[in-house]
């Protein structure tokens, strides 16, 4: 038997994967495709993104001896823009897959050696996916210091992995992350236009070297942001895709003067700001951040057009758009362990247990009454109860809590409801924090556009 997932929300495009295209407002089994190898119940899920019309699902599982893991990449929903393969790209009347299926992004592009999926993250309807290869030779390395019991933190397997960021689906703010689809075999590349869906996986030009790993890959509506560590502990921060809003610019900060007032950060000069002119698409850039010598970024959390970074000394950083508030004063944050981005709402979770929301409350999703304004406060948890863990959705957060004795308290949800997304059996938006019915041990919880996941223990 898989791995329990369960989901539920906006399925118009039979992206649940529970084998019809009905929205559910209850948790429901997700089911897996028949043409699918046996997949044992010790597999792991190390990630899952879902967005307006298509999922993805990267599992890890022991082979048959025992002795290692492989990753699977797995999807559902619809294929209009070929998010799920390169094939239906081609094709007019694409049918939904209403059922997890296993995915090849790389095709039949004669890539050598054994590349695995190992980090995955969707925009809109475009599909991204982190390989990885260990060259042969260094393979054999690992497996010789395995056997001798010697430790692997920093043998050559480390300095030898390669890494590529495929790309695949629509390109209407150059989410694709190239001007051409060069093949993986390095051939000639041919230009992709912007609003053309790809036809092949694209490589994402981010001149990733012999040894560096992307670190983390966010998708929000039209924009990417990665961090790639060079394995001495150095960062840097990338991003492409839709660029008018400040999303992939640094300048745009909550610290910069020109971005603590809503509405200043428009291209359009809308609001109380000064215009500034951006691009409407930009190609891989560079995102100059102000990060501490001594601090790494540690998480990253997307909204429709604004961005969150979370550092190892429990400051924050905030940048893109500030229409809605979702990034004013956001450099006076300390303490944080923990944050999330709804398409226009900030959160942040403090190491004292204090949950605080800003932004966007159109759908009371600041889960501090429908009334309450775009300035940061408080959320009220639980008595008795703390936070766990936070996950955003478009406009609803999930919250996992526990005791204070540390007994798990299951998972509560709150925000905005229209298509069943937070699992309480209706359609009504929730103004503060309601708790979930999950039967089951609560192992992982993701939210989606409109959509809530929970792998549970059978």
């Amino acid at each position: 038997m898989p791995p329990h997932l369960l989901s539920c929300g906006s399925n118009a495009a039979s992206h649940l994967s529970i084998n019809h295209p009905n929205d559910t407002s209850t948790l429901k089994p997700t089911i897996f495709h028949p043409s699918l190898p046996p997949i044992p119940d010790s597999a792991e899920l190390l990630d899952l993104v879902s967005t307006s019309a298509h999922s993805l699902l990267l599992l890890s599982q022991p082979s048959s001896n025992g002795t290692k893991t492989s990753n699977i990449l797995l999807g559902a929903g619809t294929n209009t823009f070929g998010q799920l393969g390169p094939r239906c790209a081609l094709w007019d009347d694409i049918k939904p897959e209403p059922r997890w299926k296993a995915l090849n992004l790389l095709g039949s592009a004669g890539v050598e050696g054994e590349w695995e999926p190992v980090k995955i993250a969707a925009t809109w309807t475009t599909s991204f996916v982190v390989y990885q290869r260990i060259p042969i030779g260094d393979l054999a390395a690992s497996a010789s210091m395995s056997v001798a019991g010697g430790s692997s933190a920093d043998d050559s397997s480390e300095k030898g992995i390669q890494q590529i960021v495929i790309s695949i689906g629509s390109n209407d703010f150059g989410e694709l992350g190239s001007t051409s689809s060069t093949p993986l075999t390095l051939n000639a590349p041919a230009e992709i236009p912007i609003s053309q869906a790809s036809r092949k996986p694209t490589v994402v030009e981010l001149g990733l070297a012999v040894g560096e790993k992307v670190e983390m890959i966010r998708g929000g509506q039209r924009h990417v942001i990665v961090f790639i560590s060079d394995g001495s502990g150095k960062q840097r921060v990338m991003g492409w895709g839709a660029s008018r809003k400040g999303e992939l610019d640094g300048g745009t900060l909550s610290s910069n003067s020109t971005s603590n007032t809503l509405g200043s950060t428009s291209s359009k000069g809308k609001g109380k700001g000064k215009g500034v002119s951006r691009p409407t698409t930009s190609p891989p850039t560079l995102i100059k951040l102000p990060i501490p010598p001594e601090e790494r970024i540690v998480d990253i959390s997307l909204g429709a057009s604004h961005s969150l970074a979370l550092l190892s000394d429990g400051t924050v950083l905030g940048w893109g758009s500030n229409l809605k508030g979702q990034i004013t004063d956001i450099h006076l944050l300390k303490d944080i362990k923990s944050i999330a981005a709804t398409w226009n709402g900030s959160y942040f979770l403090t190491r004292s247990n204090k949950l605080l929301s800003q932004g966007s409350n159109t759908h009371s999703q600041l889960l501090r009454g429908s009334n309450a304004t775009s300035q940061r406060d408080m959320v009220e948890i639980p008595d008795g109860l703390e936070v766990v863990r936070i996950v955003a959705g478009s406009e609803h957060l999930l919250v996992r809590l526990r005791s204070k004795h540390g007994e798990e308290e299951g998972l509560w949800s709150g925000g905005w409801n229209e298509h069943g997304n937070l699992a309480l059996g209706d359609q009504q938006d929730r103004a503060g924090l309601t708790r979930v019915d999950v039967q089951g041990r609560i192992r992982g919880v993701w939210g989606g556009c409109a959509s809530t996941w929970v792998w549970v223990d059978q």
